[in-house]
């Protein structure tokens, strides 16, 4: 894997819109990351360099379908929608081909972030909004009620971000070449993004560091190699390593090794639940199915894939993080009222109170319960994102190729928890460091979503606990996936009891729910799982089980339970392919039997468990954020200077300017808009005459005259008018002094135009009154 450094730099005010607006303020609004600030998607930026390579390519093969047509399918990935719609050529060779080239969201450098997180009003100046209009094609004017504003990210940033070229390092010198040269080729043909990129906006300059590209070579080299050739895979035989539909392999003894997974998202992650129109709908977890082929990647060792199958490996859910720890799906028979969801009741253990209104959890997870105190109830945050695909016939989205698309994810900066856990020397020692890094998972990886910073903790197994007396409660924190007598997915409780009970050595049964006469003992639901299989290149078979959360009470018709047989299944898991996270349960949890009585849950927010990174210098990006504070002083000026024209003009002018002819103000008017500085001759040169001409002298005041001096002569008089919040609009070193000297003059020169226009109105509703 080769790890390239992009950069754009924008040459001109860019847009790249969210598709929505805010009611009365903006019809189109651009897209921001987390920070606040614009960015560029991945995918945005993927789309406008693919068209270029194509370009590229379409030129070296003398526009003819040749070896560099191939080689920009090797980089950016087969279409394959594109080709099922007609809008392409079927390629005719078979499974859609994954992109080599990886590429993330392109964002302002990580400095000039930290310099603008504090300075809420230099952060909003870094885009403004830009009005516009639709032209009535029979008249070629204005076309009535169709002004709008669309929100514009200024010039002059330089937005930075990732690209990976994976199995570059296994290709030969030939090939190498080939991959810089497209690359190369394409980056410097890309000459704008964004929206209306045709009419001016959005021009750019695409910079790539990190792959050498021979333009030698090139020149001299006519018929280059082809990329590498996909490799071909065939669908299930029956020699083909189907996993079985029947019982799990036995696992074998022993303690287990864990290791503590800290998931940060750097991206949106987006884990297919279900498709819904054009929406793509994400799960709130990270399933150990989708986890599992990273960790065996990672570890990279056979015995692994061995034990997984064996069920001596073992993926958990990747859930949000609860007090530091693995958030667990809410009971099922956890319940809340509809007004107020701090109040809780518990079905298992409790009637539901007077004047509470039970509605259950949806997507919530909790943390450990310790009688007395709050439970931790936390919900995974989700951000929703809209893309779509441009056809390049009419250069907008068409339902043809693609159109208008949502993707819905786990929101980036999300903290997740999972556990990797082996049979205790099974692995070689030191093997949870291999599991730490940048993973990529879950859909469209390969530009904006699913980057994660992964941290792994060796940890030891939990002790055994008592098991309480009674009904043996089970609370199931994933999917559990169990057969019946004939091999068929069931979610009769009675099976699960089935395989339970032989993972304990005791038998059991469940206990019959009472209905409407008693407290509940189940509180189930069944969930159906559809899922791919990436290699095959074929849809999965449905999984049917009992979904993560369900309660379920049995009785221990014969044996004993014992405690370390419980501490081992809840280890290891009940049920089939436990190493993908199905089967976690959890047995005699003290949040079962709890009574909660409409008591109140802990819904506060968990606080950060790592101290903020010191912030680094601006360096070379410091000319970048001045652009972005001189427009937010600029905005300043311009509110204080209307705000004092309307209500303290004689602070500005001083006292008696009312007496002043319309003629000498409007001399004044002429001197400021050619003001530079206050050192400016011109300004003493003016004062000097008002004293000296007779006539002059009787139309201006001594308050008015002195007060004009002090501010056309002196550089710190207007800056104590405007009174402006000079620390909050600085974000760079020595900014407040380059700025006062800077804007001196166009500060003087709006403050004095805007009184003396709201003088000369004023002047007019008098005498029309």
């Amino acid at each position: 894997m080769t790890v390239l450094r992009v950069a754009v730099t924008m040459l001109s005010d860019w847009h790249v819109g969210t598709g929505a607006g805010r009611h009365g303020v903006v019809d189109r609004m651009v897209q921001r990351d987390r920070d606040g600030l614009p960015y560029v998607p991945a995918k945005t930026l993927v789309g406008v360099w693919r068209d270029a390579c194509e370009i590229a390519a379409y030129a070296l093969d003398e526009g003819e379908s040749g070896v560099w047509g191939a080689w920009v399918e090797y980089l950016f990935g087969s279409q394959p929608a594109l080709s099922e719609r007609g809008v392409l050529p079927a390629s005719g060779t078979g499974r859609p081909r994954e992109a080599a080239l990886v590429v993330s969201s392109l964002h302002y450098p990580r400095s000039v972030a930290a310099a603008l997180a504090g300075k809420p009003l230099v952060r909003t100046a870094v885009t403004f909004p830009k009005p516009g209009v639709a032209i009535d094609p029979a008249t070629g004017r204005a076309a009535n009620r169709l002004l709008r504003y669309e929100e514009m990210a200024r010039a002059g940033a330089v937005l930075v971000g990732q690209a990976e070229i994976l199995g570059f390092a296994g290709l030969d010198a030939e090939r190498q070449r080939c991959v810089a040269a497209l690359l190369g080729a394409g980056a410097r043909l890309v000459e704008s993004l964004g929206g209306k990129r045709r009419r001016g906006a959005g021009r750019c300059r695409l910079e790539v560091d990190g792959l050498a590209v021979d333009w030698d070579w090139l020149r001299e080299t006519p018929t280059p190699p082809g990329p590498p050739q996909q490799p071909e895979t065939a669908a299930p035989s029956a020699s083909s390593p189907v996993p079985s539909a029947g019982a799990a392999p036995e696992a074998t003894g022993g303690d287990w090794e864990i290791a503590e997974l800290r998931l940060v998202l750097d991206s949106p992650l987006v884990v297919h639940e279900r498709t819904v129109g054009n929406a793509i709908r994400s799960l709130d977890h990270v399933p150990g199915w989708v986890l599992l082929p990273a960790v065996l990647q990672r570890l990279a060792c056979p015995e692994a894939a061995e034990a997984a199958r064996r069920g001596d490996l073992v993926v958990t859910n990747a859930t949000v993080e609860v007090d530091g720890r693995p958030g667990r799906p809410a009971p099922l028979a956890l319940v809340h009222d509809k007004e107020d969801a701090s109040r809780l009741c518990n079905l298992m253990a409790e009637s539901v109170p007077d004047g509470l209104r039970a509605e259950s959890f949806d997507g919530a997870y909790v943390g450990e319960y310790t009688p007395g105190r709050p439970l931790p109830v936390r919900h995974c945050p989700r951000s929703e994102h809209a893309h779509n695909t441009i056809d390049d016939a009419v250069q907008r989205p068409t339902e043809q190729v693609g159109g208008v698309y949502t993707y819905q994810a786990i929101a980036a900066g999300t903290v997740l928890r999972a556990q990797v856990r082996a049979r205790e020397g099974l692995l070689a020692p030191g093997w949870p460091e291999r599991l730490a890094g940048v993973w990529r998972l879950g859909r469209s990886r390969k530009d904006d979503y699913g980057r994660a910073r992964v941290t792994a903790t060796p940890a030891r197994p939990p002790d055994a606990r008592p098991v309480p007396v009674g009904p043996l409660r089970v609370w199931l924190l994933s999917d559990a996936l169990v057969v019946d007598e004939r091999l068929r997915p069931s979610t009769d409780p009675a099976h699960l009891a089935a395989a339970l009970g032989r993972a304990l050595g005791v038998t059991l049964r469940p206990l019959p729910d009472p209905g409407g006469a008693g407290l509940a003992t189940r509180a189930s639901e069944a969930r159906r799982l559809e899922s791919w299989h990436r290699r095959w290149g074929l849809p999965r078979p449905t999984l049917l089980g009992l979904r993560a959360g369900s309660c379920l009470s049995f009785e221990v018709v014969s044996g004993t339970v014992d405690p370390e047989a419980v501490r081992r299944v809840e280890l290891a898991g009940v049920g089939l392919r436990r190493a993908e996270g199905f089967g976690q349960v959890r047995i005699g949890d003290p949040l079962l039997p709890a009574a909660f009585r409409g008591a109140p849950a802990d819904g506060t927010p968990t606080p950060p468990s790592e101290p903020a990174p010191p912030l680094p210098p601006l360096g070379e990006h410091a000319g970048m954020v001045r652009v972005v504070e001189e427009a937010a002083w600029r905005q300043e000026i311009r509110r204080a200077c209307e705000a004092l024209a309307a209500t303290r003009r004689g602070r500005v002018l001083g006292e008696g300017y009312e007496q002043v002819p319309p003629s000498q103000l409007g001399a004044l008017r002429v001197l400021v808009t050619n003001l530079t500085g206050p050192r400016d001759a011109r300004a003493g040169w003016w004062l000097d005459r008002l004293t000296a001409t007779r006539g002059r002298q009787s139309a201006w005041p001594e308050a008015t005259r002195h007060q004009l001096r002090r501010l056309l002569t002196e550089p710190d008089t207007v800056w104590e008018i405007l009174a402006l919040p000079e620390a909050d609009l600085t974000a760079t070193e020595n900014g407040r002094a380059e700025l006062r000297e800077r804007l001196w003059a166009e500060a003087v020169r709006t403050l004095v135009t805007d009184c003396l226009t709201a003088h000369a109105r004023a002047v007019d509703a008098r005498g029309e009154a």
